[in-house]
Formats: structure tokens, C-alpha cells, sequence
């Protein structure tokens, strides 16, 4: 993932000055979205927690929401403002200079970029005070990227595990779905999972694995008794929105295995909307998008397309979408929605929004997946032929079954 512009750490430190206060929590990027909307600019609150590191995991801004920005700080747009911050000295948290000895995005990367392992887990003690929570989930990115392609990959994969700060960068934050060679997962056993005794994160290491083996193999995990014996001691309202989708479809895929769905899968999802009323519409979409995985891996297909509590939630996400706010979750709805209308043959004129592809890259697979189904939808002739079966391939080799079953 290409490193964010070090303008960017310049014009939210800047943004706090104009504004009088520092964005900590929701409530912060709530206050601050109101004072824009004060001056007639507009950028929501949850785009602002984004960019501040309040909803994980942090993302580089569209340009829009940056060009915003620039507005209220008195400058025409992003270039005027960065064309304007020539003599101002690069973030110490960025670029490691002789008057700051913190911590590096810059030399973290020459680090990994490197494997100069010691020098790296110097660089993530001095990370362990840094208060920037954007650079943090920056730098969680950065690792990421470097720990699929580095050479020495188990080596760094056991020094991240082996410190607090490596836990919070790689194993809580960058979450490698695609987990090309079981490596992501093999990883989650043998180093992240001896060192915690937090049961909620245990649950998402539960979860992960269930969920891995199941889309990806279609076979029921042996972490299936570890997880239900976990969960029996849990409290759904004390789950963090990620932790709680992860429950949610594991519930469903082993039912699933069980033979039991088509006596509970009705009830799993009434949960699901139940326990959705108290989150923000992005946290929803995760609820919503994991179960209707699970769902369709096991044909679930029509019984999801006449359930008209559910698609009406569905439906309010598609029609509400904002660009700001896209994530994985909501490309798979997208995906099943434009399924259910051509299945209705509803007339709805809908243009699909795509993910910029230097998002996600840790969820590349599913990524390219539900793209070759949203353009198996609108091929003609032989493109159509083609792309069906490229997407057969594509799917079975990349473990994505629920879109085969949902095509």
C-alpha cells in the first residue's frame, strides 16, 4: 500500500489547532463535523474518525474529503495547502530527523524494507508512545504489506507476536483474509494465540479459523469445540462490531456442517437485525455481510432473496451508500443486491461503485472475486462466457465459494 503524504499528518494536526481540540473519540469527530458544517462544508463524522484512527482500521482520505479540509483551514483546495507547506518541517512522526528521536514511519519502512529485525523491534518500543493513532494504523499497513512478501516471513511474524506494540500493528489491526499458504492463520496458532489471555481476542482468532476453513475449504474447523466453549462464557453486548460478525457467521456456518440451517437459519438472522439496532450503518454492514456469507455457502440463495426484513436493511445500505465510507463489507452486499434485483427483475438503474485498488489489499481475492460476478452480470456474448468461466476458476482456486453460490 503506497505510504500516505506526510501533508496528510500536517493537516490534521493543523485541523486540531483551528478547531481548539484534540479528536480522541467519536464524540471529538462528531464536534469537528459540526463545525464544518458551521462554515457550510461537510464531511462526516465517521469519515473523521477515520482519518484520526477513532474507527479502525485507518485509510488515506478521497481527495474530496482532503480538499474539504484545506477549505476550512483557508486555502482553495489539497494542492494549495500542500504547495503551501514547503518550509514546514516534515512530521517528527513521519521522518525521523536529529532534533526527534521518536518513532518513524520512514524508518520503520527501511527496517522492513531491509529485515533489519533488531533495529525494528527498537523502532516498535519507541512506537509504544506515540499518541498519532493514524500513523499507528498507517504503520499497521505497512507491516502488513511487508510480512506477506518478506523473506524471512516466520522470523517477523514471531517478533511481532513476541511484543505488545507488534500484537496491536499485526494481529489485532491487519487482518490478511486472503492468508495466501495458511500463513496468516498458521501464524495465529503458533505465535499470536499461546501470548493472549484476552478472551475476546481469542474469539476472533476462533472465528477467523472456522471461518477460513470453512469458505475456503468448505469443511468444519477443529476449532469449532474451542469457540463454542469460549462463546458459552461471552456477552454478545460487550463485542466490538468485528468481533460480534465473526460470531454471527460462525454460529451459522456451524450450524451449517450440522445439517441444521433450515430449521435455524431464519432465527440467526433475526439476531443478527436485533443486534444491529445500536450500531452506525458501516458497523451494520459487517453484521450483515459475514452471516450472509455463511448463508450463501450452504445455498442459502433464495431463502436470503424472500426475506424481506433483511433486504430492506440491505436495500437502505445500497441506496445510502457513501463514497467516503465504502469498505469490503459493503462490496459483498453490493454484490448479492444487484443478484436480488436481476433475480426480480426489478428496473433499477444502478451504476456499481469499485473499490480504488490500492484499498484492501488484504482482501484481494474476495476483492477480484466480486468484481468478475458484478461484470458477469452486465457481459454480453462471448465476454460473458468467458468471464463465467474464468470466475468458476478464479473461485474455486482462491476458496471463494459464496460467490459461486450466489451467481
Amino acid at each position: 500500500m503506497t505510504q500516505p503524504s506526510p501533508y496528510l499528518f500536517t493537516i490534521c494536526s493543523q485541523l486540531e489547532n483551528q478547531l481548539g481540540f484534540k479528536i480522541k473519540n467519536i464524540a471529538d469527530a462528531e464536534r469537528a463535523s459540526n463545525s464544518l458544517v458551521a462554515e457550510k462544508l461537510h464531511i462526516s463524522t465517521h469519515t473523521i474518525a477515520r482519518l484520526y484512527g477513532v474507527v479502525k482500521p485507518f485509510r488515506t482520505p478521497y481527495k474530496e474529503t482532503l480538499n474539504v479540509l484545506a477549505r476550512y483551514l483557508n486555502y482553495s483546495d489539497w494542492e494549495n495547502f500542500c504547495s503551501n507547506q514547503t518550509n514546514v518541517p516534515f512530521d517528527p512522526n513521519y521522518f525521523l530527523t536529529e532534533a526527534s528521536d521518536g518513532f518513524s514511519l520512514a524508518v520503520l519502512q527501511l527496517a522492513l524494507a531491509t529485515e533489519n529485525f533488531e533495529a525494528l523491534k527498537l523502532i516498535l518500543d519507541k512506537a509504544i508512545n506515540n499518541e498519532n493513532e493514524a500513523v499507528l494504523f498507517t504503520a499497521a499497513e505497512l507491516i502488513g504489506t511487508y510480512v506477506r512478501r518478506i523473506k524471512r516471513q516466520k522470523e517477523l511474524l514471531q517478533l511481532l507476536a513476541e511484543s505488545t506494540i507488534g500484537n496491536l500493528f499485526f494481529y489485532e489491526c491487519y487482518v490478511d483474509e486472503d492468508n495466501e499458504n495458511n500463513y496468516f492463520s498458521d501464524a495465529l496458532i503458533q505465535y499470536y494465540l499461546p501470548r493472549i489471555d484476552n478472551d475476546y481476542k481469542k474469539l476472533f482468532v476462533y472465528s477467523y479459523l472456522i471461518s477460513q476453513t470453512a469458505h475456503k475449504k468448505q469443511m468444519a474447523s477443529e476449532y469449532i469445540p474451542e469457540f463454542i466453549k469460549l462463546t458459552n462464557k461471552l456477552d454478545k453486548t460487550k463485542c466490538h462490531f468485528h468481533e460480534l460478525s465473526r460470531w454471527m457467521e460462525c454460529v451459522i456456518l456451524i450450524d451449517g456442517f450440522d445439517g441444521l440451517l433450515t430449521k435455524t437459519w431464519r432465527k440467526h438472522l433475526e439476531e443478527v437485525i436485533l443486534l444491529s439496532i445500536n450500531f452506525k450503518d458501516y458497523e451494520k454492514t459487517w453484521l450483515f455481510s459475514r452471516s450472509l456469507k455463511a448463508l450463501l455457502l450452504f445455498g442459502f440463495k433464495e431463502e436470503l432473496f424472500h426475506f424481506n426484513e433483511f433486504n430492506k436493511i440491505v436495500d437502505n445500505f445500497i441506496k445510502n451508500q457513501k463514497k467516503e465510507e465504502l469498505s469490503m463489507a459493503l462490496y459483498i452486499l453490493q454484490l448479492y443486491w444487484v443478484s436480488k434485483s436481476i433475480y426480480f427483475k426489478n428496473r433499477n438503474i444502478y451504476t456499481p461503485f469499485r473499490i480504488h485498488n490500492i484499498l484492501f489489499q488484504n482482501e484481494s481475492n474476495e476483492k477480484t472475486a466480486i468484481e468478475f460476478g458484478l461484470a458477469s452480470f452486465f457481459a454480453t456474448g462471448e465476454n460473458s462466457s468467458i468471464i463465467n468461466t474464468s470466475l468458476k476458476t478464479f473461485c474455486k482456486e482462491k476458496g471463494v465459494f459464496w460467490v459461486l453460490k450466489l451467481m
